[in-house]
């Protein structure tokens, strides 16, 4: 299993892209049956994330996802601010991703759940993403995704921005609005 781990890390740098997508779908198969085996590359998938090119964030902001379920070493919380500042970048790819995989982190990580939910209620008021509509229907998957392990406080303050979704401009945000309004919002 190493040296899969080694030869798609290496695939990755490929100029071809199906060659690279190749790779990351072995990678992200990895990340989610044996996390394990990818862990020791931990430090290799933060300086892919630190590349400028948005395929590079990408790959690594899903494998990085995937590995805080037994990041025991508490790496995550160490590339914490750096991770979730993506929630700002230009490219709405990255800034969606960033945000649908915080259900996940949340998840893995309950204790992180306060600080990753400010951030994602904030993205209304901080986000320079091009596509903000977008990235709210990747927050409001997230916030599916771990709804029921939000403290009630919060749960509150999540309905909320997910109600003032509803009459979004994208189709796509609305949907999962309405959607997470029916299931998680009880009616009186």
């Amino acid at each position: 299993m190493e040296n899969i781990v080694k030869e798609a890390l290496r695939g990755l740098e490929s100029k071809n892209a199906r060659i690279r997508d190749q790779h990351f779908y072995t990678l992200l198969r990895i990340s989610e049956q044996s996390p394990d085996q990818l862990y020791p590359a931990w430090d290799t998938l933060v300086s892919i994330l630190r590349k400028a090119e948005v395929s590079n964030k990408y790959v690594a902001i899903h494998l990085l996802a995937n590995l805080v379920w037994i990041d025991t070493e508490n790496r995550f919380e160490q590339i914490f601010d750096e991770f979730y500042q993506l929630l700002s970048y230009e490219s709405p790819v990255v800034a969606a991703h960033i945000a649908g995989t915080a259900g996940n982190i949340m998840r893995a990580k309950p204790h992180l759940q306060p600080k990753i939910t400010s951030l994602l209620l904030d993205t209304d008021r901080v986000n320079h993403c091009r596509h903000p509509e977008l990235l709210k229907s990747y927050v409001i998957e997230s916030f599916d995704a771990c709804f029921e392990f939000i403290p009630s406080q919060e749960q509150k303050r999540v309905i909320g921005f997910v109600k003032r979704q509803i009459n979004s401009e994208r189709p796509k945000t609305r949907k999962k609005a309405k959607d997470f309004v029916r299931k998680w919002v009880r009616q009186s």
